[in-house]
């Protein structure tokens, strides 16, 4: 280590420290490493802070996290803040030694460690923090009680429900908001119970909301007419998240009807102006559920946010089911996202009303809107829209064109199958491709001679799309034409046909899936190896085995796994145990994966422990962890303590449970 290290470490140039942290990350010797990267964490400038951080979470370890502890006690912000993150990235590895310093740790440091322990989310921690709701300290008891919600643990309940229950008020309101957080039916009695403390009014709203157990839903809605704003806000937002988890938009509106009458849309019209977003949304979604009319518009412009859409969609459906008239209007609106939403809404209606303006944004200049309405029409069912949806077969964006092949499946029954056929001979290699498509989609027999002729098509899409037409058709018929595509100048071609004849599975693919095995086409062979063995035909082994000698390495490996699929056959085994001494570590991985479908292999595959590349000494513990794990412990052990790797170890670690 450099005399001067020490020096730079505490050098007025930020970078000359950072440059000096980084230094230290390229040492072995992690006895001298690990204190000055602790000590590292106390430095001022945030960059510094980060890099010592960074190195201190590749090394992990005993050390690395008892100096991180240590720094808790620190009187730095800085340094306290980036241990706590760190502890908290260590996750489970950091919980027994966090559990051992609680025991002799004052207040402060108890509720770091508390906070920790709730953040990881390990559940090796719940006896403590069921513990430490006890604690001389209120802040640590506050603490254990939230950091019990994070968990989301049952098993923490009866305790939480005592304590809400308990009398102390300060504690009480804790548990009522890591019951709500937990989410368990069984607690909504007791915090009904606490209703009438106004104290605890506000967690306990929020609570039930969270759970948005139908049955609380009359003890709630009465809290609209409280005579505290914070308690009737917390009430609307409670009464949202009823609907979001399942609540029926009708139950919600006769306990709203049944407890204020038509009172309630003067109670929410004031919040639909609340600076508070969610607060305006929840109400102004109760109001579409009441079906004020006036309330859609707003929604409809909320709704185009991602995080509120699927409850706006709701909402709107709801309205709609039973007044699909009042959204009408909003067909016609300026903004293209909203009209992707009535789109949305209109699907889920299904309303004959909105035949007319969704014909109409069928032309839409938004992609998108024009492929929402496609589907919209396909729930109308009206064979009157099928012209108007196969115009779009031909749209310049391609998921239009998908979501009108979709649609036109969906009203199959009404469609004129000749003009649908005509379209193979289309001018248009787009109606041409998506009109074979749509007759893949419908699939008869009766389809097989039309779409066999296309099958000469001069474009190479609508050749791939007529080969995955005929393969959906199945049958002997259909087997004929698609081993005449085998012999297509394109691989696209080849390799669709190659996937149609291996979805067949029958003895007859079998020799043709062989002779693709020497396909010119290295995506082509590899297709060919993957289908072969899922015909599961034992005449496929030796030539997967042959195929273990092909200039592409993809195939190679695609070949493995191929044969990883016979894993009762003696000769499969012998053969793969050998390409664990392959010098292409990828061969050498994919071997270690195949070999986990046999048995016996443990041994064999234990010896890859000490590969010179990592990646394939992590996929050696993967699969020795996953598959081998008992009569590996002592591998495994190892491992976690004496690989170089610290994503090796931390895998070992994983499967150890430590």
């Amino acid at each position: 280590m450099p005399d001067d290290l020490q020096d730079r470490l505490k050098d007025k140039d930020v970078e000359v420290r950072i440059s000096a942290v980084n230094f230290l990350r390229t040492l072995k010797d992690r006895t001298a490493t690990i204190p000055l990267l602790i000590g590292s964490l106390e430095d001022g400038d945030w960059r510094v802070r980060k890099t010592a951080l960074e190195a201190l979470l590749e090394i992990k370890g005993d050390e690395v996290i008892k100096g991180l502890i240590s720094t808790l006690s620190k009187d730095n912000p800085g340094a306290r803040n980036s241990a706590i993150e760190g502890l908290i990235a260590l996750g489970a590895d950091a919980t027994g030694h966090l559990l051992q310093a609680f025991n002799n740790a004052g207040p402060d440091i108890r509720k770091f460690i508390i906070d920790i322990l709730g953040c990881t989310g390990d559940l090796n921690a719940l006896p403590l923090l069921l513990r430490a709701v006890e604690d001389p300290d209120e802040n640590v008891r506050a603490g254990a009680i939230e950091q019990l919600g994070n968990l989301h643990d049952f098993s923490a309940i009866d305790a939480l429900i005592s304590i809400l229950t308990g009398g102390d008020t300060w504690l009480a309101y804790h548990a009522a908001n890591a019951l709500g957080k937990i989410g368990n039916p069984k607690t909504v009695d007791a915090l009904i119970s606490v209703l009438p403390e106004k104290t605890l009014r506000i967690p306990a709203l929020s609570a039930l909301g969270q759970i948005a157990d139908e049955r609380s839903l009359s003890k709630v809605v009465p809290h609209l007419k409280d005579d505290s704003r914070a308690v009737r806000e917390e009430t609307i937002k409670a009464l949202r998240h009823f609907f979001i988890k399942g609540v029926s938009g009708e139950k919600i509106i006769e306990e709203l009807k049944n407890a204020l009458g038509d009172e309630v849309f003067n109670i929410l019209m004031p919040y639909t102006r609340s600076h508070k977003k969610d607060l305006s949304i929840a109400t102004t979604l109760l109001l579409v559920l009441l079906k004020d009319k006036n309330a859609i518009a707003p929604l409809l412009e909320e709704a185009i946010e991602e995080e509120f859409q699927e409850e706006a969609i709701k909402a709107l459906v709801f309205i709609g089911k039973t007044e699909p008239e009042s959204l009408i209007p909003f067909f016609n609106v300026s903004d293209p996202y909203q009209r992707r939403v009535i789109c949305d809404v209109a699907y889920g209606v299904g309303a004959t009303v909105f035949f007319d303006p969704l014909i109409r944004l069928l032309k839409d200049e938004d992609g998108h809107v024009r492929a929402k309405a496609a589907l919209a029409l396909s729930r109308i069912a009206n064979p009157s829209s099928i012209p108007h949806i196969k115009a779009l077969l031909t749209d310049e964006y391609e998921d239009v064109q998908e979501s009108a092949i979709t649609s036109l499946s969906r009203l199959k029954n009404w469609l004129n199958l000749d003009e649908i056929i005509r379209g193979l001979s289309h001018k248009n290699p787009l109606m041409r491709r998506n009109s074979a498509i749509l007759l893949g989609l419908i699939g008869t027999d009766t389809l097989l001679e039309p779409l066999a002729v296309a099958l000469k098509d001069s474009d190479v899409r609508v050749r791939v799309a007529v080969v995955d037409a005929i393969g959906s058709i199945n049958g002997a018929d259909a087997l004929r034409h698609l081993l005449l595509a085998l012999s297509d100048e394109s691989w696209e071609v080849r390799r669709s046909a190659v996937i149609a004849i291996g979805r067949m599975g029958t003895e007859e693919v079998v020799e043709p899936l062989i002779l693709m095995l020497k396909d010119p086409d290295a995506g082509v062979r590899a297709q060919a190896a993957r289908s072969l063995a899922n015909t599961g035909n034992k005449k496929a082994i030796e030539p997967l085995i042959g195929l273990l000698g092909d200039e592409s390495g993809f195939v190679k490996t695609i070949a493995i796994e191929s044969l990883s699929l016979f894993n009762k056959e003696a000769r499969v085994k012998e053969v793969l145990r050998r390409l664990l001494n392959d010098k292409d570590p990828e061969v050498r991985g994919t071997a270690i994966e195949s070999l986990s479908k046999f048995q016996g292999v443990a041994q064999d595959i234990s010896l890859l422990l000490r590969d010179d590349e990592w990646s394939v000494r992590k996929r050696a513990v993967d699969v020795l962890g996953r598959f081998f794990k008992e009569e590996c412990l002592t591998y495994l052990k190892e491992v976690a303590e004496t690989d170089r790797d610290p994503d090796v170890r931390a895998a070992a670690a994983r499967y150890l449970g430590v």
